[in-house]
């Protein structure tokens, strides 16, 4: 009897984070409100804060699902591509998926700028988990590649994965902003100037 209330909750937190991503989906992250979710879920709008504490901390379990989805991706790719014999196209792949996730909407970038190496107090920890996640995943596909001697193009050997995987961050969000800011709106020519700038830093 004492867990009920307790199942109540997790059920009806379940059920508000279910509407909110069901109108993320059908409208698009811009047009959700709290008052949308809430009557969406069958609840007061005093229950989504509740549960989330506010709207940053709901969006940023949609935008969890999205970054999983992702990470997810690229380790099958990666699984199934155990010999791998294009670690650059592979590497801009994983870089433009990502960029495609933060650009979807101006909330979600900015959540995702908001929360890099930073716990907001209503954030997902799952979120900030999972960014880290991908970065231990880049630095691991980076070490591969940099001990490879096989592998071509060959990986630079002065600076260290987990360096290098600063600077991918640094070039992918300031790609992000070229394309919300409309300074480039062709994804391939995005595309070509990582690139470059890719080529330019990581190669030997």
């Amino acid at each position: 009897m004492t867990r009920k209330p307790q199942q109540r909750s997790i059920a009806t937190r379940a059920r508000v984070l279910q509407a909110a991503r069901d109108l993320s989906a059908s409208l698009g992250l811009e047009m959700v409100t709290a008052d949308a979710i809430a009557h969406e879920a069958g609840v007061a709008k005093g229950t989504v804060f509740s549960h989330f504490g506010d709207m940053d901390g709901l969006l940023s379990h949609v935008l969890l699902d999205r970054l999983e989805a992702l990470q997810e991706g690229a380790q099958k790719r990666e699984r199934a591509e155990r010999e791998i014999s294009d670690p650059l196209a592979l590497l801009l792949e994983r870089m433009m998926g990502l960029i495609a996730v933060i650009t979807d909407s101006p909330t979600i970038l900015r959540l995702f700028l908001d929360n890099i190496g930073v716990t907001k107090p209503n954030c997902a920890e799952e979120f900030v988990q999972t960014l880290d996640a991908m970065d231990a995943s880049l630095e691991e596909f980076l070490t591969a590649w940099q001990s490879s001697g096989t592998l071509v193009p060959p990986l630079r050997t002065d600076r260290t994965p987990k360096e290098m995987v600063d600077g991918l961050i640094a070039f992918m969000i300031h790609g992000a902003i070229l394309l919300k800011s409309h300074q480039i709106d062709d994804r391939t020519e995005l595309e070509q100037r990582l690139r470059r700038h890719v080529e330019a830093f990581l190669l030997a």
